[in-house]
């Protein structure tokens, strides 16, 4: 058992409190984006079709009354929060929004209680993290730089702060491959029952848990020289435990396949080659750096960054190379699976039949820790195995800029993680600025964007402004008792039938960055 320096030791104190701190600070400050609003439709137990049919009647209605749609009541219970998922978003597994409604009826449903959930499960990932490292180097000095790390990684602070289920895959990865290797370590059918009950839990939590498992199969048969060994048999036997105990969802799943086909359509997207490999790199670094959206950010202030980004490349490359030349096969294997069973199903598809499923960081989330594991050991060899003073210097570095990412993203009303939150904020400002708006909208084309977009402005949008919802209507009357009509996304049916009217014409406000439309407004000839 290595000592750990002082000045280490308050390092780590000081790390891991500031990021405890940093995931619970501003919770409400962002604004909820679309995604977000459809975790709190989930909870409160509505589904679309619902929601639909109750809004898109062509009555006007206050757009705050679209937070019946975001909270829980007497209406709806848990297992109408379960029914809906499993008709219209089956490939969501249920465990994170069961747990959060229960959280929400015991402490509240305002954005920043919904979203603080997230952030205990990334609390909760730390002591995780630290269990694995353990069983894994066997140096608590490794667990301890392992858990800094994650603590102050940019890309953990940015989804503690989400009300999404992406803190709670992140700690039970964790805390699954921690419980295989302690029973692989024991050998007794405690231990894999205990493996068995984090399958299950890992499964419930995100589908893609499956990939997390398929890499702990590969590196037990590895391990165990390809052999039909005890460990193997209780590997086996807990796995297949762990998905009887999943199998309910997953012929949920099955049966209503095509509905989440509809929903994850996004992932075939073709994008370049170059494109990819520049959000692969980015999406990288923000395990350690993160200035949010590089897109919005001047050309001169992404060049600056340039350098700071090929470093931590250069870190985590070299960092695999440490781990791979200088320990056992039971380690580095690990951390190999870990980092690239992930990319080793989705890297490849997206290059060879196009997609955009490698650059979604969430899906990477796996490879993300692999990194992070392999950095920490690195610093635990140059730190106290090499005693260089210089590298001491680069791990202080290191948080720091992992800090300054943090203090970046707290105050901001977006990130990148939010993709189209902007229109939520260009609409509110827009829509507030008016004296008595109307806004428009259309269900009458069905859009995932359009119902998340409304229930997010439901929680910006002032008292006065009323909300107005077609759905496939045979005539098109606009009142007049308003002073300012505003027009979200509307079919081009739905546009022809206004502009009939000769009172009337159409001007634009503001477009999409991709020339789409966004948002119109209605004006006297």
């Amino acid at each position: 058992m290595i000592l750990l320096p002082k000045w280490l030791r308050f390092l780590i104190i000081f790390v891991l409190v500031i990021g405890i701190c940093f995931r619970f600070a501003n919770l409400g400050n962002k604004v909820y984006w679309i995604d977000e609003s459809y975790t709190s439709l989930r909870v409160s137990g509505y589904t679309e079709s619902e929601f639909i049919q109750q809004v898109g009647d062509g009555q006007i209605r206050r757009i705050k009354d679209l937070q019946k749609y975001q909270r829980i009541n007497s209406e709806k219970s848990v297992f109408d929060t379960v029914k809906g998922l499993a008709l219209e978003e089956p490939q969501l597994a249920p465990l994170y929004f069961v747990a959060t409604r229960f959280w929400v009826q015991l402490f509240g449903d305002s954005v920043a209680v919904t979203r603080s959930l997230s952030a205990v499960f990334s609390v909760l990932a730390l002591p995780c993290m630290y269990w694995l490292c353990l069983e894994l180097f066997e140096s608590s000095l490794t667990a301890w730089l392992a858990v800094v790390i994650l603590a102050i990684s940019p890309f953990q602070i940015v989804y503690a702060q989400e009300a999404r289920p992406y803190s709670l895959f992140v700690m039970v990865i964790l805390l699954s491959s921690a419980a295989l290797l302690r029973g692989m370590r024991l050998k007794n059918n405690r231990s894999w029952v205990i493996y068995a009950a984090t399958v299950a839990v890992g499964l419930y939590s995100h589908l893609l848990f499956a990939l997390i498992a398929i890499g702990h199969g590969i590196y037990v048969v590895i391990v165990e020289n390809f052999r039909l060994k005890k460990t193997v048999i209780s590997y086996v036997l807990a796995s297949i435990a762990g998905l009887m105990i999943m199998s309910p969802w997953a012929i949920v799943f099955i049966n209503n396949s095509q509905n989440a086909s509809q929903k994850t359509s996004w992932q075939s997207l073709r994008r370049p080659v170059s494109e990819l490999i520049k959000n692969w790199i980015l999406n990288i670094s923000t395990q350690f750096f993160d200035v949010g959206a590089y897109w919005a950010l001047p050309r001169l202030y992404m060049l600056l960054t340039l350098p700071v980004i090929l470093t931590i490349l250069i870190l985590i490359g070299y960092s695999f190379y440490l781990l791979l030349t200088q320990k056992e096969i039971r380690v580095w294997l690990f951390v190999i699976t870990l980092t690239f069973v992930t990319v080793a199903i989705f890297l490849p598809a997206d290059l060879i039949f196009g997609g955009i499923r490698s650059i979604n960081t969430r899906y990477m989330i796996p490879c993300y820790l692999g990194m992070q594991i392999s950095v920490a050991y690195f610093f635990t060899t140059v730190i106290i195995i090499q005693s260089q003073k210089l590298w001491r210097l680069a791990l202080v570095v290191l948080l720091s800029i992992g800090i300054m990412s943090d203090c970046l993203y707290l105050p901001a009303e977006t990130w990148w993680n939010k993709e189209r939150a902007f229109i939520n904020i260009s609409l509110a400002r827009t829509i507030n600025s008016a004296s008595k708006p109307l806004l428009v909208a259309d269900f009458s084309v069905y859009s995932v964007d359009t119902i998340g977009i409304l229930l997010g402005l439901s929680y910006q949008i002032d008292e006065n402004a009323k909300l107005l919802v077609f759905s496939a209507p045979k005539t098109v009357e606009i009142p007049n008792n308003f002073n300012e009509i505003f027009l979200y996304d509307i079919s081009p049916k739905l546009k022809t039938q206004i502009e009939k009217n000769d009172r009337y014409r159409i001007q634009k406000v503001s477009t999409l960055k991709d020339g789409g439309m966004l948002l119109e407004k209605i004006v006297d000839r």
